[in-house]
């Protein structure tokens, strides 16, 4: 308690209590002074009665004003404004009961026995309601019933006296330590809860600030992953690009070459109109023969660049398309290694989907089959496409022969920088990456089980509803 009283630190929200108690206030400072010039007119001086009435109520006019400007420091979060408003808030309750004390000694020197009496219950009534309404801040309530019983017991004890007063002195005392001694327990109980309140407030905000930096990391996290698996690609599709142009430059090449052989070789004699013909015939079939591999270059770089376009926004797709796509791509180098492809697609439900992302997780399974096949060195090596619609969903299965995964890693396969290729062959984030794809974006479920003489990836999506 003494320990309370010799500072002067107050949580905010305990003189927002103190300041909401105003119907309280107002019952002390004004009806009080008026009940007591009720009870003492025409015993005390009129002129004393009504010097009562006006400096109690400048004095609470001026609490009015303190409690105003203490709400707007509070407002303002002004600390040390806050406590120099709050002295000046408890001057003023201790000035109003210093005058109810002066009033004590009228009261015992011009009042009678029965007059005492009224005013004494008077009195415990406002030191009761005092202690429900000061009570959120333990200055003011010892404040003012401290001074007020001070002047009380003395006036009884030295002014009254007589057995009635000692009795009801007595009374008093008893009733000033354990009415000081409650509202400091309950003083100690409003600051406690408001204390613990505060820390849970406290670990809230601190929680909900781990838990928006948590996410805004992770889908920085989730956003680099993302270019570093499309450079990680863009070097492979690069290569595919090379491989799938390599035959048809190969074939421009060698008509430019044939054209300028039979020209240089003589074999045409352009001064004869028959043999200049054929030479012109000869001429146009290569030309023809160059545009068909022109255009089937510019489909290729159609292809490629219609993979590295983002989706803006969801579409209505063949599940199949994005396969097909896929394979338009893969399907020359595939064959360059004598992987055989098999496509047994039953489904052609339309799924709400981002193509190109689907199509990059289908490459990226088909990638990782023909390096694992590259490396076993596995013979008669094939990859077996399967889409069927089983219930609600449309799944998905790419499943090959290439021997399997060990058990040991088939729960990491999908984990980011996760890899069984050799450093510079793998980063580990495509199977990563097509997982987040198919179930963060597809909302649909992307596993990878082991069969009889390889692996089997399911890609698993949900219907739309209807």
């Amino acid at each position: 308690m003494i320990k309370v009283l010799k500072t002067l630190e107050y949580n905010k929200q305990l003189i927002e209590m103190l300041l909401r108690a105003k119907a309280g206030a107002i019952a002390v400072n004004i009806l009080g002074p008026l009940f007591y010039f009720y009870v003492f007119y025409g015993t005390i001086d009129i002129k004393i009665l009504f010097a009562f009435i006006i400096i109690q109520t400048i004095v609470f006019l001026f609490r009015v004003v303190a409690g105003w400007k203490l709400s707007k420091s509070i407002e303002h979060d002004s600390k040390k404004k806050m406590n120099q408003v709050l002295k000046k808030y408890l001057y003023y309750i201790y000035t109003s009961a210093f005058l109810w004390g002066l009033s004590s000694i009228f009261t015992l020197l011009y009042g009678s026995e029965l007059q005492v009496l009224v005013i004494i219950a008077m009195i415990f009534v406002m030191l009761a309601g005092s202690l429900a309404t000061l009570t959120p801040i333990y200055h003011a309530v010892f404040v003012f019933i401290t001074t007020i019983i001070s002047f009380f017991v003395f006036s009884l004890v030295f002014i009254g006296a007589n057995e009635t007063y000692y009795l009801i002195t007595i009374f008093i005392i008893v009733f000033y330590f354990v009415g000081i001694q409650g509202a400091y327990k309950i003083y100690g109980s409003m600051n406690d809860s408001i204390t613990k309140s505060d820390k849970i407030n406290f670990l809230n905000y601190e929680l909900k600030e781990r838990v928006r930096i948590a996410v805004e990391e992770t889908k920085s996290r989730e956003k680099l992953l993302q270019e570093q698996t499309r450079l990680a690609q863009m070097g492979e599709m690069i290569s595919m690009i090379a491989h799938q142009w390599r035959q048809p430059l190969g074939a421009i090449s060698s008509s430019v070459i044939s054209i300028q052989t039979k020209k240089a070789s003589g074999k045409f004699n352009l001064e004869q109109a028959k043999e200049r013909g054929e030479y012109f015939e000869f001429s146009d079939a290569k030309l023809k023969n160059i545009d068909e591999y022109v255009q089937v270059l510019s489909s290729t770089i159609d292809d490629f660049r219609n993979f590295f376009k983002p989706d803006k926004e969801k579409e209505f797709v063949d599940l199949n398309i994005p396969i097909h796509r896929a394979l338009t791509i893969v399907t020359n180098s595939l064959c360059a290694k004598d992987i055989e492809v098999i496509t047994h697609l039953e489904s052609n439900n339309k799924i709400m989907m981002y193509p190109n992302e689907m199509m990059q997780v289908i490459l990226n399974i088909l990638k990782n089959a023909e390096d694992n096949f590259m490396e076993k060195k596995i013979k008669n090596a094939k990859i077996m496409f399967n889409t069927k619609q089983l219930n609600n969903q449309c799944i998905i299965s790419i499943c090959d022969n290439g021997g399997g995964i060990s058990d040991e890693i088939l729960g990491n396969i999908f984990d980011p920088y996760f890899s069984t290729k050799h450093e510079r062959n793998g980063t580990g984030l495509g199977l990563y990456m097509s997982k987040t794809m198919v179930e963060e974006h597809h909302s649909g479920k992307l596993d990878a089980v082991n069969i009889e003489d390889g692996v089997c990836f399911k890609i698993v999506l949900d219907l739309p509803h209807e």
